[in-house]
């Protein structure tokens, strides 16, 4: 849809883990930016239904929002200037420091007012539309959402370097934005990028831990612009109304930080009361337990990696034990000294010490609303996202843990949503064994119909996965999974019998529409090696068509060279014709006188003249050049190797054969007897001539009529002869004809497409 209205002019540079950010022009030369939602992050419909009615200059204008090809979309206008980052060189001169300031300050209270928290300002989500007058637009309102009631908790995704303290728990409020402000004032004004060089580890236990300080700003309103933005408690941080005041020249009051007991001022481990971690003492169970939350990994190595041995996890059962909550007996008795994975001992601690937090597990949060994206980022390998995700999936299912999850604050759905998960999945084993077993489908389809439950088969874990998106959010997964489906049949673009019957039979069964999404790339194969297979026979049917074709026009083209040769080859017939009529006229026809005479020994009667015998030997022979012609007018080019003469040559060959073999039989005998065996060949060539002698001297009275029934019969089978030739020819031209047909038809091994 998009690629049909826009052209891609160029990929932006600044890319999210949820979105990438194209330059696009439409047929007009009118440029916009296209941020396309990758595939397992959806923006807030919510969001989108307020955005156009937001009125501030500084929010940029979302033109346009909506799905292709099942990922969100968002077109905007194009900010040829950049974002703030390509002003953030240096120092920023006070007076630009707070038009940027009151640019920002008035877009994030429109989005306030409006009940919308951004989540994720930072530089680069600030374009400049304009330089001169400089005019900013808070854009990129892809980790956006609308607010239901004063706190509420979100997914962890963040910019840790402009995130506020409480993000790291996934707490979203108003103060969460503010604090971001904060901290690009503190950049502008000192020139350098927040945490500069540290890793994601340090950044984390610094905000969890310490406050950010502004010591390092000059000037001292900035100064005090950056402490009231900065202040970790976001109940006493400021908002728009004291960065308002503080515009108008005043000086509205600081929280002061509360002094942190046990906290040393130069690193190391803390000393005092409370569990160490991270850097510090935790003294008090919520921030213990929001602390291994943001460090999840470190704090699962950290208290459990060396089992009941660690020091850290006798520090930590230690200070369990100093807390007067019977509870904490079953915690360590039932989870945290049995032989279960670091990972879930953590996520009972963390149940334990603060259930009133948003579920979470590995660090991320799972509630019901998370747990239908996990199916998407599972069946992305390219997405950074793509492990966690698989690992989040295959533990909950094996170590059922979303009853636990349940037992954290708004979880109650997980453990309804874990019993139609299971549910599913036994259905879909039926469903998936059963289509494996059906005779009509391929052994190669198994792959595409794993059994959930078994990571062997299931991996990456995607139909586990799709099955909780379905049991999590059924109507929203229902219609994925039936646009995969019809997506599916569409790419099948030829005829698969065995999907054709799973596709037809499906309904609107969302396992069965499951397993036709999950065939269909199988399907789609075959289907397009079908159409190979078809278009080589195709081409190979053409070319045994052309090669016929091509062999018939050369011979019909030998037509005349053929009926030449036929009149030709049959002119020596004529000639015997004529000399046997001549001998027969001399010595057998009619003469001057009556009666008879002798000649030669032989009886002279009258018979029929020659001139009567030339006539009828000339039609004899007409005849037998007519059945020659014809015969060379239907076979074309194939009468030239199969003359009148063929026969003779194989006739003559084969008697060649044989009188060689019989002279050498008798060359032998004489051999072998001291004989010579002239004798013997001259009187078995005279005995047979001295019979023809005497069959004619017996025949003299009728010889010139025998001449004529010679002529008749030499002629009518001549004909007869040349018939036969013509059927036996047609016959061999078509069987060789329907042969190359019938490889030009079914060109395939055994006769098959």
């Amino acid at each position: 849809m998009l690629a049909g209205r826009f052209a891609v002019v160029a990929e932006l540079p600044v890319q999210g883990a949820e979105s990438d950010l194209l330059l696009v022009r439409d047929a007009h030369g009118a440029e916009y930016v296209v941020k396309l939602f990758r595939r397992g992050y959806h923006a807030d419909r919510e969001v989108w239904a307020k955005l156009p009615a937001l009125g501030s200059p500084h929010v940029l204008r979302i033109l346009e929002t909506g799905q292709a090809e099942g990922r969100d979309y968002e077109i905007s206008e194009y900010a040829p200037g950049g974002n703030l980052r390509a002003l953030m060189a240096g120092p920023a001169p006070g007076g630009v420091l707070e038009r940027i300031v009151a640019q920002l300050a008035d877009g994030l209270g429109a989005l306030h007012g409006a009940g919308i928290v951004h989540r994720d300002l930072k530089p680069e989500n600030v374009l400049v539309v304009e330089a001169e007058p400089l005019r900013l637009a808070i854009a990129d309102f892809g980790l956006s959402r609308v607010l239901d009631q004063s706190v509420v908790f979100a997914s962890s995704s963040r910019t840790l370097a402009y995130a506020a303290p409480e993000s790291l728990s996934g707490q979203v409020s108003p103060a969460r934005d503010w604090w971001s402000l904060g901290m690009i004032v503190r950049e502008l004004a000192t020139g350098r990028a927040p945490f500069q060089g540290l890793s994601e580890t340090a950044v984390v236990d610094h905000l969890a831990t310490r406050a950010v300080p502004a010591d390092d700003v000059a000037d001292p309103r900035v100064r005090l612009l950056c402490r009231g933005l900065l202040t970790r408690d976001p109940r006493r941080r400021w908002t728009g109304g004291q960065v308002a005041e503080w515009l108008d020249g005043g000086s509205p009051a600081v929280a002061e930080e509360p002094a942190r007991p046990g906290v040393p001022s130069g690193g190391g481990v803390p000393s005092g009361a409370g569990v160490p971690f991270a850097g510090r003492r935790y003294d008090d169970r919520a921030e213990l337990a929001r602390a291994l939350v943001a460090s999840w990994d470190d704090a699962a190595s950290y208290f459990f990696g060396r089992g009941e041995s660690g020091e850290a996890w006798r520090s930590l059962r230690e200070w369990l034990g100093g807390i007067p909550d019977d509870s904490r007996i079953g915690l360590i008795d039932r989870y945290l000294t049995t032989d279960l994975p670091p990972d879930v001992k953590l996520l009972h601690l963390v149940r334990w010490l603060d259930p009133a937090l948003p579920p979470h597990y590995l660090g991320r949060r799972v509630a019901v609303d998370d747990l239908a994206g996990l199916a998407a980022l599972a069946g992305d390998p390219a997405h950074p996202d793509h492990r966690i995700a698989c690992r989040i999936g295959r533990e909950l299912w094996d170590r059922r843990l979303l009853p636990v999850l349940a037992e954290f604050e708004g979880g109650g759905e997980l453990a309804r949503a874990d019993g139609r998960w299971r549910a599913h999945a036994g259905a879909w084993n039926d469903l998936a064994g059963w289509l494996r077993e059906q005779r009509a489908t391929p052994s190669r389809l198994g792959a595409r119909l794993p059994d959930t439950g078994d990571a062997r088969d299931d991996d990456p874990p995607v139909v586990l996965l799709t099955l909780l998106a379905l049991a999590a959010r059924p109507e929203e997964t229902r219609e994925r999974i039936a646009g995969a489906a019809a997506r599916g049949r569409a790419a099948v673009t030829g005829p698969v019998a065995w999907f054709d019957w799973i596709a037809d039979g499906a309904g609107d069964d969302p396992l069965r529409l499951l397993a036709v999404a999950r065939a269909a790339p199988e399907a789609a194969l075959e289907a397009e090696a079908a159409a190979r297979d078809l278009r080589a026979a195709e081409r190979r049917s053409g070319e045994l068509r052309g090669r016929w074709e091509e062999r018939e026009r050369l011979r019909l083209a030998g037509r005349g060279p053929a009926v030449g040769r036929a009149v030709a080859w049959s002119l020596p017939l004529l000639a015997l014709w004529l000399l046997g009529s001549w001998v027969v006229g001399a010595l057998f026809g009619g003469g001057g006188g009556d009666g008879t005479s002798a000649v030669g020994g032989f009886q002279r009667t009258s018979g029929v003249p020659f001139g009567v015998l030339a006539v009828c030997s000339v039609l004899a022979w007409g005849v037998q050049c007519g059945g020659e012609v014809v015969l060379a007018r239907a076979q074309g080019r194939d009468y030239l190797p199969y003359g009148p003469w063929s026969w003779l040559s194989r006739l003559l060959g084969a008697g060649g054969r044989g009188l060689a073999k019989a002279s050498q039989t008798m060359s032998g005998a004489a051999q072998r007897t001291g004989r010579r065996g002239c004798g013997v060949l001259l009187l078995a060539g005279t005995v047979p001539l001295l019979l023809i002698l005497l069959l004619m001297a017996a025949v003299t009275p009728v010889a010139s009529l025998l001449w004529l029934l010679v002529l008749g019969a030499g002629a009518v089978g001549h004909a007869v002869a040349a018939g036969v030739r013509l059927h036996r020819w047609r016959q061999e031209h078509g069987e060789a004809g329907r042969a190359a047909l019938a490889g030009a038809e079914n060109p395939g091994p055994g006769g098959r497409l």
